[in-house]
């Protein structure tokens, strides 16, 4: 309820269009930490720039690069990929050597950035993204922002967790349709450890990457 007035205005922002979005100036650069920032204002900057750039090419352009580009760079200002691949790998990163985890974080990353492109694929001009609730975690230590994306016809419930990395305010965990992204990464990083030590761990990630980029090609 203590977010109730603040959701109305997020939830008024988000309705009103990428017209209301775009007249505010939210271009990529803007997707930068800023010191006085509300955690909501990570989501509303995202999916500002989202509905204007993929409700523009989706279901017309075949050619991903200028999405993945945007989704590389929203995941690398935004995204805590670092505490993600920590959070999934557990223990098990101490088997790792320097090269190796410098291997690790950054392929990480480029799997989270796929992972925010397949996301957006579904946007087209009348998507409905909306901000229902925003609220702690129970530790305190998050803020978690629940949201709902209307698409082709299709309800999707897609949950946003937003941590203090290093003083800035950047997303550690998306889950959409039951699919949570840490839980998923550990759950894949653990099998494939135990199948073949660190070098099957990074293949596998490499392989999620290669599969979704033949998957949105550009």
């Amino acid at each position: 309820m203590m977010h109730k007035s603040a959701d109305v205005t997020r939830r008024f922002a988000l309705k009103a269009g990428v017209g209301s979005v775009l007249a505010l100036g939210l271009t990529p650069g803007t997707l930068l930490a800023q010191s006085d920032e509300d955690p909501a204002e990570i989501i509303l900057r995202i999916a500002g720039d989202a509905f204007n750039l993929f409700g523009s090419l989706n279901g017309r352009s075949r050619d991903w690069g200028s999405r993945r580009a945007w989704a590389r760079d929203v995941t690398r200002l935004r995204f805590a990929t670092k505490d993600m691949a920590v959070r999934a790998g557990g223990a098990f990163l101490r088997e790792f050597d320097d090269e190796e985890l410098e291997t690790y974080f950054a392929l990480t990353e480029q799997a989270a950035a796929e992972f925010l492109l397949d996301i957006f694929s579904v946007y087209e001009p009348n998507t409905s993204f909306v901000v229902n609730r925003v609220r702690p975690n129970r530790s305190n230590t998050a803020t978690i922002m629940e949201t709902t994306v209307v698409a082709q016809g299709t309800t999707y419930r897609v949950d946003w967790t937003v941590i203090d990395d290093g003083g800035l305010l950047k997303v550690s965990n998306v889950s959409i349709l039951g699919l949570n992204l840490v839980s998923d990464f550990r759950a894949s990083f653990r099998d494939s450890y135990r199948n073949g030590g660190v070098r099957s761990v990074l293949s596998m990630l490499d392989t999620r990457v290669k599969r979704s980029q033949r998957k949105f090609p550009g």
